[in-house]
């Protein structure tokens, strides 16, 4: 019986000493947790920014919010590659850096000419981070941009680089981009990629009647073959969402001799371009849309605002049109479209993508608007006067 006792115990302890435990674990505040990235290419260097911040604040959003701002960190190191920056930001890091929460890539013009590839491909190729990244570029020096603090001392991430969907679903004018559709679009011949640009803004809001900068998507910039960098204010490519699939809603303000006379949200646009084939190529649109009446200044009827809407909207799409000519972008992914549509007429017109896309011009533009509702007030109802 002893004997067996003995055994028993000796069993007990290999099993207790083979069992695994938590001695290797890393709890989170010995970790820091990068958020986001910056690139930039300067004097034959690649260098790179990383932003930490404290997630303690948040977590405080949950509970409410903090009477304190975040605190932010902005590293800075370059070097040969970008992995060789990226090791030399380790040197003073502190503590193991995770990479996993990394949510926004900002790259600026140089690093553009550069193109994105050169940047993210050793972070991609890292079991850590993916193809999920929001993707920006700025004018601005890119440590401000990854220090603006958004409203009410709230975490940065709560600010429009890392959360631009629910603020495009209410104003969509420039669509936002998730690296993986950027790393697609670009491999895609004949087609030209919209970046969003960043800008910091500090004439709009007043925080105790002081300046507070705030972060505003100002235009785009385009990335076209051969390493084509060209920038467009909001402004020029204003009829851009016009043929975006992903446009929600989208506000117009109507004009009348001049006079502005209703405002308009434009809700989920949908557009089909057709080429003609001849020299210069002919692209036709035909646009459909329906319209909320959001704002009325003045009477006007029905059969007349819905014409002058179609009137406007052609308009811009002319506009934004001509505006790329004049830098000879193809803002409207023509030659994607000659490609998808018409491949023989696209590879005798580029030599099989090898040649720049340039006899072409816009066609006839046909729009078609239809009011589905005026809110809670008829429009033909006169504006309240108090």
């Amino acid at each position: 019986m002893k004997m067996k006792g003995i055994g028993k115990l000796a069993i007990g302890c290999v099993l207790l000493v083979s069992l695994t435990g938590c001695w290797d674990m890393k709890t989170i505040q010995d970790t820091n947790y990068l958020t986001a990235l910056g690139f930039d290419y300067q004097k034959g260097k690649y260098v790179m920014y990383g932003q930490m911040f404290d997630f303690a604040s948040v977590a405080k959003q949950e509970g409410g919010k903090s009477g304190q701002p975040p605190m932010i960190w902005v590293g800075r190191e370059e070097g040969d590659t970008v992995s060789e920056a990226f090791n030399r930001l380790y040197k003073t890091t502190q503590q193991r850096v995770f990479w996993g929460h990394v949510n926004a890539y900002l790259f600026s013009k140089e690093a553009l000419k550069q193109g994105i590839g050169r940047f993210t491909d050793g972070s991609v190729r890292f079991g850590e981070t993916r193809f999920t990244q929001w993707v920006y570029s700025t004018d601005e020096p890119i440590e401000d941009v990854l220090s603006v603090i958004p409203f009410f001392n709230t975490s940065p991430m709560t600010s429009i680089m890392m959360q631009p969907v629910e603020n495009y679903r209410q104003r969509s004018v420039i669509r936002p981009n998730k690296l993986y559709r950027a790393a697609a679009l670009l491999r895609e011949p004949g087609y030209t990629l919209m970046m969003p640009s960043l800008a910091i803004r500090k004439d709009v809001w007043l925080k105790n009647n002081k300046p507070d900068s705030k972060l505003e998507v100002n235009g785009v910039y385009a990335l076209g073959k051969k390493g084509q960098v060209d920038w467009l204010s909001e402004d020029q490519f204003i009829g851009g969402r016009w043929l975006e699939k992903s446009t929600a809603r989208t506000p117009l303000v109507v004009y009348m001799d001049g006079k502005a006379v209703q405002t308009v949200s434009i809700l989920k646009p949908s557009a089909h371009i057709k080429p003609r084939k001849g020299d210069p190529l002919i692209f036709d649109i035909a646009m459909k849309c329906k319209v909320v009446i959001a704002e009325v200044i003045e009477k006007v009827d029905e059969r007349a605002l819905q014409k002058q809407i179609e009137k406007q909207i052609a308009e811009e799409l002319e506009y934004t049109f001509e505006q790329g000519r004049k830098k000879k972008i193809d803002v409207y992914q023509l030659e994607h479209v000659l490609y998808r549509q018409d491949f023989p007429e696209w590879s005798k017109v580029t030599a099989n993508g090898e040649k720049l896309f340039e006899s072409y011009q816009l066609g006839d533009i046909r729009v078609k608007a239809e009011i589905v509702h005026s809110g809670m007030l008829k429009n033909t109802d006169k504006p309240p006067q108090y």
